[in-house]
């Protein structure tokens, strides 16, 4: 008699499911689990894709307005793009809508995803519609890249430096505002705000990855600790994270109320920052060049091979403890 297999999703969690059917998916240009496939043209150049899905029940904050839905959608989508150092041509969507939705706010939804793909310089090239039990959405990108500036997340030797895009705080305090009703100054609640209603992905910064050979890519959108655990594992090394890239008013709120900064720093999600690593050699010349193009970067912290972990070396925080997870679906 076959043994019944009672098993759920929400027991081994998402990165567990996905190592245990990663031989039924054919290989690319890119590793398995890289949130994009990369396959090379005939021309020569390499087309990457991505799917992304955004469900209002997991995915949707309060106070988010449709048209905000449909540009998030096409942000989740075009950042895995844009970190593997595509530029984003085209986007289809895939839109599922309970049957009692309002007709204004499906289409509010595909105008906001009609906006965003605008602001990528991406074409919206339409999709499917279909009935669900929760409003879903979809969405398909693809843009192209010459084989050679095609950024992987393996490929990180001992000693490359980590950069990001940005800082991180923003988000996973907006989400205390939001689900908790956390109570922020008023300044600083313009910026939380804007920070999860309207997310951008990195698109500016695909010229200045193009100048210097980066050993490894990869967006912060699950999150900082999720995306240097990911760097980490698929690399062999640990990571010495030297800077906490913590917003300072941020920092200033959360030191005021005495709670762990690092929570808000390493445990959100949804930032879209870009975190990438290059050889010493080169650091000087990318600040320079980050400098005259007036884009932020800040050195985080660097690969090591001595350990396999995530450790904060930077002494401003030494008192606090990594939270010991970051996002993940089903759990």
């Amino acid at each position: 008699m076959k043994k019944v297999n009672n098993e759920k999703m929400e027991d081994i969690g998402e990165r567990a499911f996905l190592k245990r059917i990663r031989d039924l998916v054919d290989e690319s240009l890119l590793q398995f689990n890289e949130d994009a496939s990369a396959v090379l043209l005939p021309s020569g150049e390499v087309i990457v894709i991505n799917v992304d899905m955004l469900v209002f029940k997991t995915d949707v904050l309060p106070g988010m307005s449709f048209e905000q839905v449909g540009k998030k959608a096409v942000t989740m989508s075009v950042s895995d793009i844009i970190a593997k150092g595509a530029k984003p041509h085209g986007c289809l969507a895939s839109l599922g809508l309970k049957s009692d939705t309002k007709t204004e706010n499906a289409q509010s939804i595909l105008k906001g995803v009609k906006e965003q793909c605008s602001y990528y310089g991406a074409k919206f090239l339409g999709g499917d519609l279909n009935e669900s039990s929760d409003i879903v959405l979809d969405v398909v990108s693809f843009g192209v890249c010459e084989k050679e500036h095609l950024l992987p997340r393996k490929g990180a030797k001992d000693g490359d430096l980590l950069f990001s895009t940005g800082l991180f705080g923003l988000t996973s305090l907006g989400y205390k505002l939001l689900l908790e009703n956390q109570k922020i100054p008023a300044d600083l609640e313009i910026k939380v705000l804007s920070s999860v209603f309207e997310p951008k992905a990195k698109i500016e910064y695909l010229d200045l990855l193009k100048t210097i050979p980066v050993s490894s890519c990869m967006d912060s959108s699950d999150g900082l600790l999720v995306t240097l655990k990911e760097l980490s594992d698929i690399n062999n090394m640990g990571i010495d994270v030297t800077n906490v890239p913590i917003d300072s008013q941020v920092e200033s709120f959360i030191d005021k109320k005495k709670q762990n900064p690092l929570n808000l720093t390493f445990s959100g999600g949804e930032e879209f920052e870009l975190i990438f690593s290059v050889s010493r050699e080169f650091k000087e010349k990318l600040i320079k060049l980050a400098r005259e193009n007036k884009l932020f970067i800040k050195m985080i912290g660097s690969f090591n091979k001595n350990h396999k972990k995530i450790i904060v070396t930077d002494k401003k925080f030494s008192m606090y403890n990594l939270p010991d997870e970051g996002f993940e679906h089903f759990k």
